[in-house]
């Protein structure tokens, strides 16, 4: 919501006994930065310098309302279930369990080109919010050996007697963009992720709190464009490579795939004298570096909400999530809002205060 991405080797389930699977369970966890998957996609690529300004701007930002970051949430162990964020897992042939993908839904007017392939699973990895009825429930399978992310919206877990019932599922090359896949050519998806609205894979545009807290060390950026939703994004059609799933149901808005960025250079952000936290996200956003691409419609929170990666993907293996063991400590260093203290019960809500100057700047490339 999910390299870019932080995933898990996950084995075969009940295969090793309690030491060794301690050691066969370990984060594939490439350094702050790197991109191993999808190359030319569009969110590695920086904005043009200077970037342009497209024509329908100035109406698209009206539409977001005001601009707002939408919090970052790092989950205990005893909350594991609840994360909204985007979990990924590592998973292929001879360490995992094969199932077969039945899709229950057509994505938008898009039938599911998935339908009977099969897919390797481990019992202990959880979906988004655990699978929750009314959740997006998503959840994403990289699968090197194939070579292939699977992505999975509206998922049902566990799996059982052999088939992992879905909404969708899409799945896409690693070797490619991130958006089709040659094998697919001649149905009318062509193959793309796009658990998302957008048709993005769940990895590209996610936040790894190992990859913002570097940021924050370093006084740079994330190492791509972060992925968000708007509260109502307008119809197509979507720019190339995106595609659509039609659940833009605003005209005048800027539909899902629209890039924006901030009218400001990384001199502009550090000058603001805002948390760390929220100088790393800022300076993403500067028209230096990278923007955000629109991929979703969200739910009823208001402005900007952005994906991160989800604690689960550590946490269903024991290891410890880095968004409660490593962002939200220093959240609470910068004191920022709600790092403080756990809320709700099972969550930390950490506000990114942001100068209302800066929404005055957010422009649509």
């Amino acid at each position: 919501m999910k390299y870019i991405t932080c995933v898990l080797i996950a084995v075969a389930i009940g295969a090793a006994p309690a030491a060794s699977l301690a050691q066969s369970i370990a984060a594939y966890d490439p350094p702050a930065g790197a991109a191993p998957f999808f190359p030319g996609n569009p969110f590695s690529a920086r904005l043009p310098n200077p970037p342009t300004v497209n024509p329908n701007s100035a109406a698209w930002v009206v539409g977001l309302g005001a601009f707002s970051l939408n919090t970052l949430t790092a989950y205990t162990a005893a909350g594991v279930l609840h994360d909204h964020h985007e979990p990924v897992y590592f998973n292929h042939s001879g360490s995992n369990t094969p199932v077969t993908i039945h899709c229950t839904a057509n994505f938008g007017h898009i039938p599911c080109s998935t339908e009977g392939m099969p897919v390797y699973v481990d019992s202990r990895e959880i979906p988004q919010n655990g699978g929750a009825p009314g959740e997006d429930d998503h959840l994403a399978l990289i699968d090197t050996a194939e070579g292939y992310e699977y992505d999975f919206w509206g998922v049902t877990w566990p799996p059982s007697d052999g088939v992992l019932i879905t909404k969708w599922a899409g799945r896409c090359a690693l070797s490619g963009n991130g958006f089709t896949n040659p094998s697919y050519t001649g149905k009318r998806w062509n193959g793309g992720c796009a658990s998302q609205a957008a048709g993005a894979p769940i990895t590209l545009g996610l936040i790894r709190a190992k990859d913002l807290l570097a940021a924050v060390q370093t006084g740079g950026t994330l190492p791509q464009a972060i992925a968000v939703a708007v509260t109502c994004p307008g119809p197509g059609p979507l720019p190339a490579p995106f595609l659509g799933s039609g659940d833009g149901k605003c005209p005048g808005n800027a539909p899902e795939g629209s890039r924006m960025y901030l009218a400001m250079h990384d001199s502009d952000v550090n000058a603001l004298g805002v948390a760390p936290i929220v100088a790393a996200i800022l300076r993403t956003l500067d028209e230096d570096n990278y923007g955000a691409f629109i991929v979703e419609r969200g739910g009823k929170q208001s402005g900007i909400q952005m994906f991160a990666e989800a604690d689960s993907t550590y946490t269903v293996w024991g290891q410890p999530g880095p968004f409660l063991t490593q962002y939200a400590p220093e959240a609470a260093r910068e004191g920022l809002p709600g790092a403080s203290a756990l809320q709700k019960g099972y969550k930390y809500d950490i506000q990114l205060p942001i100068p209302p100057s800066v929404g005055a700047s957010l422009r649509f490339l």
